[in-house]
This record gives C-alpha cells, sequence and structure tokens, in this order.
C-alpha cells in the first residue's frame, strides 16, 4: 500500500509536468516504453533497484537504457531520478497510475469484456461503441477469456460492472425461485 502511495505522488509529478509542457500523450508513451524495456530485461530492474551496486554504475546502465530508448529530457531526468531514490521498482505501479491520470484527462474510460470465446475486432468495437453512448466517455476494452462462462458477456469499467452471462441469469432465477417457494 505504501509504495502505491508512492507511486502515486511520482505519477502525479510527472503528470503536472508534462501537462505544463503540453506533452502528457507522449510523455506517457515514453515512460511506457520505458517500463516494457524494464519489464523484459528484469535482472537490469533488479540491478538498478538493488543498493548493492553503487549509483554512477546505476547511471552508466540508465544512460545505456537512454540512447536505446530516444526520450524527451524531461523523461530521462524523471528515469534517472527514479534510480537516484530507489524507486525504480515502482515504474509499472507509476506508469498505470500516469495512464490512469492521462485516461482521466482525455475522457477515456479503460476496461475488460470477459467473454468465454474469443470475440473478433468488430465485436468489441461494436461494445465500446454502446459503452460510450452508455458512459458519455471514449471507451477501450480489453477483451479476456474466462472459462467459467457459460455465455454471455461480462464488461468491468471502473466500478461499473455489467453481467449479462448466462450464469449470472440463472443465479437469478433461481433467487426468485426460491423467493417464490418460501
Amino acid at each position: 500500500m505504501k509504495g502505491l502511495v508512492i507511486a502515486l505522488k511520482y505519477a502525479k509529478g510527472f503528470f503536472a509536468a508534462a501537462k505544463e509542457l503540453g506533452k502528457t500523450k507522449e510523455f506517457g508513451e515514453q515512460l511506457g516504453k520505458i517500463k516494457e524495456l524494464l519489464e523484459s530485461m528484469p535482472e537490469v530492474l533488479q540491478a538498478l533497484q538493488s543498493p548493492i551496486y553503487p549509483p554512477d554504475l546505476k547511471m552508466e546502465v540508465v544512460e545505456e537504457l537512454l540512447k536505446a530508448l530516444q526520450v524527451e529530457p524531461e523523461v530521462e531526468r524523471f528515469l534517472r531520478l527514479l534510480v537516484e531514490k530507489r524507486r525504480i521498482q515502482l515504474i509499472r505501479e507509476i506508469f498505470a497510475l500516469y495512464q490512469e491520470l492521462l485516461d482521466e484527462e482525455l475522457g477515456i474510460a479503460r476496461g475488460e469484456v470477459y467473454t468465454a470465446y474469443p470475440l473478433t475486432e468488430e465485436e468489441v468495437k461494436e461494445l465500446q461503441e454502446v459503452l460510450k453512448d452508455f458512459l458519455k466517455k471514449e471507451v477501450v476494452l480489453e477483451p479476456k477469456l474466462d472459462e467459467s462462462i457459460i455465455g454471455g458477456v461480462k464488461v468491468k469499467v471502473g466500478d461499473l460492472v455489467l453481467d449479462s452471462t448466462i450464469k449470472t441469469q440463472l443465479e437469478k432465477f433461481k433467487e426468485i425461485i426460491k423467493g417464490e417457494v418460501l
């Protein structure tokens, strides 16, 4: 929990700086690239957060990473700050929270759609359009398979859960029948 609070402070600070420069989207994309690169090299991430290695060696590693990524100078400084303050292990959380702030700024709602079978891009787009009209926001859905679903669809967007799965409908019928029998 403490890590999440710290990550939120960094995400908010970085977002505020990006907003001031009018580069919230660009900085978000670049932060995402950094996160993906570090996730693809867990040994590097581990070395950057380890107290065993001296700070100057860590900065050399950061410089090599930055050469590969080609990001804005402000993003470079942010990465260096995370390493200096030994907060680089929070990169996933910082990126996720930054993305939430960016989505809020752009009026985007992200969510998941659970089905028993893979959805086509067309079906996902159709669901997004329906939810856009309902939520009055742009909606981005990530399709996920759920083997516990017999049929139907379950959508989660923030706190909103729309469950039209057969399992849920059967449970509702069961409750209705129980209520009438008692």
